[in-house]
């Protein structure tokens, strides 16, 4: 039988649409016919919107396993009506569904349009209309609205003013990137902010890490979704927006703005799959390049050939970078060759002189330091910026926390990784592997409990294959997200194979493998989170 399973809405541009809307998630069983169901949804939505007097709306619909989204667009001031026509359409076409008669219109007709009448907001709507006819961005939320973004911008949190009270003229745009991918997106953040502030720019940016405006943080914690966009587009002090765009605050409420003038896709790979419908990796694509169908110029990796035929689809402008020269047609490029960091075909800088590489060791590092070289171009950033930039900054807890973070303690190093999906941990694993020579390598690490199996199980098969000599799983006890305690931990240690020890959490994991190293060994610590784990590193 079908069930309502979410209801909200997208604040704008989305999977679905370029336009805010209002998304449905209705849960199927094995026998409910999805083709029948959208159906009966569309006909009671058709029937409810024509007594509103609702005019043909953008429409969309997505089958995927266990479900249907349904997507109905509507102006950012009634999205909570929105949702609820939405919602209404839903639980009429389940009655139908069910063999039972539609929902009665009459109370839910009337009642929608006094709510309707209440939350048109005219002078928003026109306040739109002329900022996007000016070509200046418009950042609208609950809380407030911005027309302009970060320095050149005015906030109304209130009474909003008639088009005529708006100093137009001090009003305009800064340089903003959208930034998004499977890995790589929080350092590469970073290096193009370190970049910015080297050219003179006031840069501010927002990662997994936090708010962060001329580096210093304005917020910590996850702000890699549409709220943090839009608290450094609206911060006085910023002049450059380099902006990380997570798969969830896309799939969540959609994009803080509906322009950006450019779009960085890292890569994709298999990651936090089984959430929202998003069952695949070809689905995944399409969410990450949500951003590009916003940004006037693209940065791509040339090395994933379905972002190869995104750009052929989507026809703009592309800087391309990769780990090695690869064919390419039109644009700017940046690639290593023959150990040097080059643009265009032309070395600027010796791989190994880029600290984040570790002397070349991390490819996923180069890949890293190309992205961020190709973005900073792409934003107008000189070069000479550029290369101070792949020369100082490093993986340090300073430069680039919980992003390969390497200690020695009594001659064992010890490095600290967010590497949590199986691209992300064959990587590290790799630059582990490396920098332990004859030494031996251990890793500890732990899943949150939304991965599903196969994912685990790759997880745990990209462990496996750099040969460690100690594995240690733990629990995250914070991240358990509908698993019951210990069943992540098992089902890793399981695919696993081997001795393979299950603790608590991280600090025990970490003290066990300390115990167990001698000197030359390499321990591994994937999925970072735990800050007492540094603490312990730094202890003399």
């Amino acid at each position: 039988m079908p069930k309502l399973d979410d209801s909200r809405r997208l604040m704008g541009p989305n999977l679905y649409s370029g336009s805010p809307g209002a998304i449905a998630e209705v849960a199927l069983d094995a026998s409910d016919d999805a083709d029948a169901f959208v159906r009966a949804w569309r006909q009671e939505l058709d029937r409810l919107l024509e007594a509103l007097r609702w005019a043909s709306p953008e429409i969309a619909t997505r089958t995927y396993r266990g479900g249907v989204a349904l997507f109905l667009a509507a102006p950012f001031d009634v999205l909570l009506p929105a949702t609820e026509i939405n919602e209404w359409a839903v639980a009429s076409a389940i009655q139908i569904s069910g063999g039972r008669a539609a929902l009665p219109l009459a109370p839910v007709r009337d009642e929608l349009t006094v709510v309707l009448a209440i939350a048109e907001r005219p002078t928003l709507r026109k306040l739109t209309a002329e900022a996007r006819a000016r070509g200046l961005p418009i950042i609208v939320d609950d809380e407030a609205v911005t027309i302009g973004a970060g320095a050149n911008s005015r906030t109304w949190r209130e009474v909003l003013p008639t088009i005529d009270a708006v100093p137009w003229d001090t009003l305009a745009s800064v340089p903003t990137a959208l930034v998004t991918g499977t890995n790589g997106k929080t350092t590469t953040v970073r290096l193009v902010a370190r970049i910015a502030r080297i050219a003179g720019r006031h840069p501010g940016y927002t990662s997994s890490d936090g708010v962060v405006v001329d580096d210093r943080y304005a917020e910590r914690g996850d702000w890699s979704g549409p709220d943090g966009a839009r608290r450094v587009l609206r911060h006085a002090g910023v002049d450059l927006a380099i902006l990380e765009t997570a798969r969830g605050g896309i799939l969540r409420r959609g994009l803080a703005i509906d322009r950006a003038d450019v779009a960085l896709i890292t890569n994709v790979s298999a990651d936090h799959l089984g959430g929202y419908g998003v069952d695949d990796v070809e689905t995944m694509l399409k969410v990450k390049a949500v951003i590009a169908r916003v940004a006037t110029t693209l940065v791509l990796n040339a090395g994933d050939p379905a972002l190869v035929a995104l750009a052929a689809e989507l026809g703009r402008p592309v800087v391309w970078f990769a780990i090695a020269p690869c064919a390419v047609s039109g644009g700017e490029t940046w690639f290593a060759d023959d150990g040097m960091v080059c643009r265009g075909g032309r070395p600027l800088v010796p791989v190994d002189e880029v600290p984040l590489t570790f002397g070349g060791r991390a490819p996923y590092n180069i890949e890293n330091a190309l992205a961020a070289s190709a973005l900073a171009s792409a934003l107008g950033l000189p070069e000479d910026a550029i290369v101070e930039g792949l020369r100082t900054f490093t993986s340090s807890t300073d430069d680039n926390p919980g992003r390969g973070n390497v200690f020695e303690v009594g001659g064992v190093k010890v490095i600290l990784d967010f590497g949590h999906n199986p691209a992300a941990v064959r990587g590290v694993i790799a630059l582990a592997r490396n920098l332990a020579g004859d030494g031996a390598v251990r890793v500890t690490i732990g899943m949150p409990g939304d991965r599903p199996d196969d994912e685990l199980t790759e997880v745990a098969a990209a462990i496996a294959a750099g040969a460690p000599a100690q594995v240690v799983v733990r629990e995250l006890p914070a991240h358990l997200r509908g698993r019951q305690h210990g069943e992540v931990p098992a089902r890793l240690a399981a695919a696993l194979g081997g001795d393979v020890a299950i603790v608590a959490d991280e600090l025990t994991a970490v003290r066990r493998l300390l115990h167990a190293a001698e000197a030359g060994d390499v321990i591994l610590v994937l999925v970072h989170l735990d800050p007492a784990v540094e603490a312990l590193l730094r202890e003399p």
